[in-house]
């Protein structure tokens, strides 16, 4: 009950907290004005509470002053044999009829029973039965403090009503003043109507949740007399009271079979998997955009959305799958089942925000590229997986469950672990895409070399490995991964068999991650490839100086406007790779203007020296994508000069004479010494 709760606070908050912080940016009030807005939105949710309390008790009367002695007394030896920790106020609901319901404020309960109900009293066998589970299962709402989860739930609910509403409004407001059209409009609508939906859904999966927990309880002091109750069928009038008690409730199959398999009761379905993860992709893109908008080159806010919205997630995954494994009847595909739920929530739950379209962007969740989401998919699947297998591991050493909260204790510090470094990877490769696909369509962004690039994925799944790949935590997370699944097996066997092939494998995966991080080096020069637009032409440096003009950096158009070659340049490391350049060459006897970096570092797999007929030179291994760019670059350039340059030092500008193909190039350079070519082909490699 308590992680549905946490859910719905989630699902419903986070929209609450966006719009409120919308509204308040609208008048520029700041903090201040955001809690304003915020109360705004939660208010309704306390009306709503205080009204539907006063509606319900309207019409009742004490039941001692109605003269059911009878009926109060046996009311009263229940309420002494339950002991609940508050007084409880019974009364006579008249418009009732058969049913029954707690209400009133949580530190003073009430339990309103219609008059057909409490003639049950006095009649013998199954009817006398139902009467007894029906006032229990009430009273175990109070025993439970259910109340004050019910005041957070109508709360919640009411917010998530008012919020759509309130978003709905502001869609209307964009298509009267013709800043969206009407297909726009109902697109986003529907949306809306599915964000709302969303939370509603989980409401009511809480509020299940806690009428089995009441069946439960109220079990402890008869569960003959309940299980009667819901499996009613001697009379007419008892099958109509049962009906009229589990109406908007579980039913009576379902209720039956809580309470003669508890233990069934605790595994999650696969349908509330999908509702958290639809409502984690929902936060991933709304904490993300609350953060920062989220740029090409953005980094820090992808990983800090995805720990603190996959962490939760893989938990609350995590209890579903544990849960299931202690059933009799366990379903061998849960984990596959699970994995489709998670999945299919993530992808669709990012796409489901339309607060990205108030700030007039386009609302991209997850890209919907084949290689994101495979990455998504074989995540989530060997996540269900690991989670499973530890639990079923667990579960063959400890078959009754009497050691579950020592499998806890260990279990979810290492699932929390595993699912942020997890969601850490995959939501940081999704959310640079997704700020690719946002920001290169904008006119600043042309210049940025990612944007420029044909092969975008594969750029930034090597940024993500780079970052991700051999790091502390991959190492620790592999550990964790190998130790949970190594040690359930030698404490039910006691062979370290498992335990060693488990550490082969978590070798093995190092081994890989070893690969992916050293062959993405984090320290390596600054390589360019320019297309030369001419050499010494004051034309050309009319060209450069008007362009740079535009970037309102005067100081930088002013030094190279006036670029001396005798003189050291005072802007070396300085150079954007998205602006034209004026350099010269080594020996200064050429001054060139240019073009905007169109190959970088990232192309380049592997440099080296070596010796010519003539000099020296760089042999430089281009990737499979650079190779591309490389024949895509010579072919537009024919006849043209391409400079090479290592951190804004031109080291040479060969002439293209015909489109070039092959997966390296050799380019001589005035290197003095074989020395010199090797450290500069270091630099290049990044060792």
């Amino acid at each position: 009950m308590i992680l549905l709760l946490l859910l719905l606070a989630a699902a419903v908050l986070l929209n609450a907290f966006f719009l409120a912080n919308w509204l308040a940016t609208l008048e520029g009030g700041g903090f201040l004005n955001l809690v304003p807005k915020l109360q705004m939105l939660l208010a309704p949710g306390l009306v709503a509470y205080f009204v539907i309390t006063r509606v319900r008790t309207r019409g009742s009367v004490p039941l001692a002053t109605t003269g059911l002695r009878d009926a109060s007394k046996a009311v009263t030896d229940l309420i002494l044999e339950v002991h609940p920790p508050r007084r409880t106020d019974i009364r006579l609901g008249k418009h009732l009829g058969a049913r029954a319901y707690v209400t009133g404020m949580p530190a003073k309960p009430v339990i309103a029973l219609g008059p057909e109900l409490l003639a049950l009293h006095a009649m013998p066998g199954e009817r006398r039965a139902v009467f007894d589970a029906v006032v229990r299962h009430e009273l175990a709402h109070v025993h439970a403090g259910d109340l004050w989860w019910y005041q957070l739930a109508t709360v919640l609910r009411a917010c998530n009503v008012t919020t759509g509403l309130f978003a709905l409004f502001i869609l209307w407001l964009d298509l009267s003043v013709d800043k969206s059209t009407p297909a726009v409009f109902a697109v986003s609508t529907l949306r809306l109507v599915a964000l709302v939906l969303l939370a509603e859904l989980i409401a009511r999966a809480f509020l299940r949740a806690r009428e089995h927990a009441a069946d439960l309880h109220a079990a402890q002091f008869g569960v003959e007399g309940l299980l009667a109750a819901v499996r009613s069928h001697e009379t007419e009038q008892t099958r109509s009271v049962v009906r009229a008690w589990l109406r908007r409730h579980p039913g009576s199959d379902e209720r039956s079979q809580a309470l003669t398999n508890p233990v069934r009761l605790l595994a999650s379905p696969i349908g509330q998997v999908f509702l958290g993860a639809t409502a984690a992709g929902i936060g991933l893109v709304t904490l993300q955009d609350l953060l920062l908008s989220g740029g090409p080159g953005d980094r820090s806010t992808p990983v800090i959305t995805a720990v603190l919205i996959g962490i939760p997630l893989t938990l609350f995954t995590a209890f579903g799958l544990w849960r299931g494994t202690w059933q009799e009847d366990r379903n061998r595909l849960r984990p596959l089942l699970t994995a489709a739920a998670l999945f299919g929530g993530l992808v669709i739950g990012s796409h489901l925000p339309l607060y990205t379209r108030i700030f007039n962007e386009s609302p991209i969740g997850i890209p919907i590229t084949p290689s994101t989401l495979l990455a998504l998919a074989l995540g989530s699947a060997g996540l269900c997986w690991w989670l499973d297998a530890l639990g079923t591991s667990w579960r063959h050493t400890d078959p009754t469950a009497d050691r579950v909260p020592t499998f806890l204790k260990y279990a979810v510090p290492s699932a929390a672990l595993v699912g942020g470094w997890l969601f850490a990877v995959l939501w940081t490769w999704s959310a640079r895409l997704r700020g690719v696909y946002l920001a290169c369509p904008t006119e600043e962004a042309q210049g940025v070399p990612i944007c420029q690039s044909s092969t975008q994925q594969s750029d930034i799944a090597l940024a993500v490995a780079k970052d991700f790949g051999f790091t502390f935590w991959s190492i620790v997370t592999v550990l964790t991964v190998a130790a949970t699944l190594a040690i359930p097996h030698h404490l039910r066997t006691r062979t370290l068999r498992p335990a060693a092939l488990t550490a082969v494998a978590a070798l093995v995966v190092l081994a890989g991650l070893w690969t992916t991080g050293s062959s993405a080096p984090r320290d390596r020069a600054r390589a360019e490839f320019r297309p030369v637009l001419d050499t010494s032409s004051p034309e050309a440096l009319g060209i450069a100086k008007r362009e740079r003009q535009s970037t309102n950096r005067t100081t930088q158009q002013e030094a190279l406007a006036a670029h001396d070659c005798t003189e050291p340049d005072p802007l070396r490391g300085k150079a954007d790779p998205a602006l034209p350049l004026v350099t010269c060459a080594a020996d200064a006897s050429e001054k060139f203007v240019l073009a905007p970096t169109v190959m970088s570092t990232v192309d380049i797999a592997d440099a080296e020296a070596s010796r010519t007929a003539t000099g020296y030179a760089i042999r430089i291994e281009l990737t499979a994508e650079g190779r591309q760019r490389w024949e895509d670059l010579t072919k537009a350039n024919v006849g043209k000069r391409i400079a090479f340059l290592v951190n804004d030092e031109l080291l040479t500008a060969p002439e293209i004479m015909q489109p070039l193909t092959g997966k390296s190039i050799e380019l001589p350079a005035p290197f003095t010494s074989l020395d010199q070519a090797e450290a500069v082909a270091e630099s290049i490699r990044g060792t």
